[in-house]
């Protein structure tokens, strides 16, 4: 039983970026959060050229599990997320404002997915009231947002990119290493979807894991985006638009408009962002992830 001198957990998030004016273009800012009571540092990217007069894509990145340092030596959490990915020198070339988040410290650095290990706060208004507070300071296109992840990461940002609010509804939803859990809400019909996995990934197995932790496998998780989009049963291979080896990509064109894409790496057992410090993938996701999402706005 609590006691009267035993504190409570505080509700909600609280979070506040500076003025636009304030940031230098094509800087990183760190941005201090508390969600629940628990202090957490996200980082923002503003592109060279940010316009405050002309709406801004956002990109959304949530970072994978564990508060040890990932993988080529990169720090820890949103800290790393930065050199992991690349994804701020991309986003300068494509005018994207980047929000590297960050898992619950507390949790070692974890999202809830609704997974019984990972954290249990509310990642999905935590998310909510960043991109709230974002919007009060910066012009950002709310039919330009954009959802990724690393591992945990990409497993949150599935559970994201269907419960948040409809104003952030996502334009696209890109899963590098991640894994769908079967607990989510219906996907959004109308929103673009690419998946980049490697073959013999032994923390998320391709495959999927039916046994202690759940992870769907990659035809369950494809099958989720596709149904919702109204695809049943045709399916259109394509390759790679590019001549890297190593790779298999299939897309499909639905019902909805909503374009479905997965990479995979048959050869590669790398549980990585792919391309990133110590990888050895034979693609770049970042680069990847950017040909995909390619100034996409949201279906209406």
């Amino acid at each position: 039983m609590r006691t009267d001198t035993e504190k409570r957990p505080e509700k909600g998030t609280s979070v506040d970026f500076p003025n636009a004016s304030d940031v230098k273009n094509g800087s990183t800012e760190k941005i201090s959060v508390n969600v629940e009571g628990t202090p957490r540092d996200i980082y923002m990217h503003v592109p060279k050229h940010y316009n405050p007069e002309k709406p801004t894509p956002v990109l959304v990145v949530f970072n994978g599990w564990g508060d040890k340092p990932g993988p080529g030596g990169t720090a820890a959490g949103s800290a790393g997320l930065e050199k992991l990915t690349n994804l701020s020198k991309a986003a300068d070339e494509k005018g994207i404002l980047v929000l590297y988040m960050s898992g619950n410290p507390k949790k070692d650095l974890s999202y809830n997915n609704g997974q019984y290990p990972f954290s249990k706060t509310d990642d999905v208004a935590y998310t909510t009231a960043v991109l709230d507070e974002l919007g009060k300071k910066f012009n950002m296109d709310t039919e330009r947002i954009s959802l990724t992840g690393y591992s945990q990461g990409a497993s949150f940002a599935h559970k994201a990119a269907a419960e948040l609010p409809e104003k952030y509804r996502p334009a696209n939803l890109i899963d590098v290493s991640g894994w769908t859990t079967g607990k989510e809400m219906p996907a959004p019909e109308g929103m673009n979807f690419l998946s980049i996995q490697s073959r013999g990934d032994k923390t998320a197995p391709f495959d999927g894991r039916w046994f202690g932790l759940h992870m769907d496998g990659e035809g369950r998780t494809l099958d989720r985006y596709l149904q919702a989009n109204g695809v049943k049963d045709v399916r259109k291979e394509a390759k790679l638009d590019s001549d890297i080896a190593g790779a298999v990509e299939n897309t499909w064109k639905t019902q909805s408009g909503a374009k479905i894409k997965s990479i995979v790496l048959p050869d590669y057992a790398g549980h990585d962002w792919h391309g990133s410090p110590g990888s050895e993938a034979p693609i770049n996701a970042t680069k990847e992830l950017m040909a995909f999402i390619n100034n996409t706005r949201r279906s209406r």
